[in-house]
């Protein structure tokens, strides 16, 4: 058997933690071994995801894993754009799409902390069009004459739990409605949700939905804060994380990973059209459920902010409490198709503040722990925190669609399978 691939993977894994200085902005590097992995195994991790950039799957991607506040795996490998022959970076940028959920929940909960709002707040207490919101009768018929008013008002809750009753941005009744444009600005979107019908009344069901970017516009009435000023402010400041926003400007452009769709005939890459505003621009829409950009550093710097319960550096973000009521499941098995309905795709997990959450790790087809959370992104972006472990991982790609090969899945499964202790 020819062992001089893995014996080169270690070698490249030994040299990237003789350093153990902090990227800049970064959490410090630690050895795998003293912090419970094995390096043979991460070189085993290493290589799969070198053999689908290699294969042509995916033209670059992103992987990092820290434990207890220490990187110790961090790759970037592949090509920004082919075309370009624009070489992966590890603070290259990504589109995380529903990744930045999480965020957009933090800065929410900060607000709650402050007493400036609260969870059972009605909407319409900051947001008057949401007031005595329309239910549709039949909700796959959407006949707008078809209508009851709710039974109760949508509470700030119910944006973090998507139990708004609210349908998701690309949904076909928005999409019907022309409901979202990126050329509309975060108050003009919200306006657009509030006159449609809801699919359901508040609290009755669990629908991944819009609510988180509608949550976005609250933070602004309550802040007195533009969206994107506040998080600045207050979440990426704290955190220095320096590449996370709602766009990238022309100075980083040339770190930014292009999105390529998977074709479903031969499995070649082409890139994805631009949207009608290219998230090299400033967008008038920042949207909290699905518009931030961001390298795997900083997300790395979020989610250890939140495993050491809201605290990084000196700085905290977030009481622990707080931390601890996000990252626990609220919604019951009958109100979604998570827990252990047997119709679920996930069949082990619940639904915190703008995240998943583990229940049970036995019905798990990966290695988890009790008590995961984290989310995922629709171009490719995955996410978990682990509190049993103390460890967090992060894997950024840029593909539609973004299960084309389970990477993230697998990586996760590898990750765990490296730890030895």
């Amino acid at each position: 058997m020819n062992r001089k691939p893995t014996l080169l993977l270690l070698c490249m894994l030994t040299l990237s933690t003789a350093s153990l200085a902090a990227p800049d902005g970064g959490l410090e590097r630690g050895s795998p071994e003293d912090l419970g992995f094995s390096t043979p195994r991460l070189a085993l991790v290493h290589q799969m995801l070198t053999q689908h950039v290699e294969d042509g799957r995916v033209a670059g991607l992103v992987a990092g894993v820290a434990r207890h506040g220490k990187i110790v795996y961090l790759e970037s490998m592949g090509w920004n754009q082919i075309e370009q022959d624009n070489s992966m970076l590890e603070d290259s940028l990504f589109q995380i799409r529903s990744m930045s959920k999480p965020i957009t929940a933090v800065a929410a909960m900060q607000l709650v902390e402050q007493g400036k709002m609260k969870l059972d707040d009605p909407v319409s207490k900051y947001i008057p069009s949401f007031a005595k919101m329309q239910v549709f009768l039949d909700p796959t018929d959407a006949d707008f004459t078809q209508t009851r008013t709710s039974d109760r008002e949508m509470t700030i809750e119910d944006l973090l739990l998507n139990t708004a009753g609210l349908s998701h941005r690309f949904g076909a009744l928005y999409r019907q409605n022309e409901v979202r444009s990126r050329r509309d600005t975060l108050k003009e979107l919200v306006e657009k949700v509030a006159t449609v019908p809801l699919i359901g009344d508040p609290g009755e069901q669990w629908v991944y939905s819009i609510s988180i970017t509608v949550l976005g516009r609250v933070i602004e009435l309550v802040s007195g804060q533009n969206f994107d000023d506040y998080l600045n402010e207050h979440v990426y400041g704290p955190l220095k994380m320096m590449d996370t926003a709602f766009f990238v400007p022309d100075e980083k452009v040339e770190r930014l990973a292009r999105a390529y769709r998977v074709s479903s005939a031969d499995r070649s890459l082409s890139l994805l059209p631009q949207m009608a505003i290219p998230i090299t621009q400033d967008p008038p829409l920042l949207e909290g459920a699905a518009g931030i950009v961001s390298t795997v550093p900083d997300y790395l710097r979020f989610l250890q902010a939140l495993l050491n319960g809201g605290e990084l550096d000196g700085e905290r973000i977030l009481q622990t409490g707080t931390v601890e009521a996000m990252t626990q499941n609220h919604i019951p098995e009958e109100l979604m198709p998570f827990g252990t309905n047997p119709n679920s795709p996930m069949l082990d997990r619940g639904w915190g503040y703008g995240m998943a959450v583990v229940l049970d790790e036995t019905l798990s087809a990966y290695g988890t722990n009790n008590g995961e959370f984290g989310w995922s992104g629709s171009l490719g972006t995955f996410s978990w925190a682990d509190p049993v472990s103390g460890t967090s991982v992060v894997i950024m790609l840029q593909i539609q669609p973004s299960g084309a090969y389970n990477i993230a899945s697998k990586f996760k499964a590898m990750v765990y399978q490296s730890m030895i202790d």
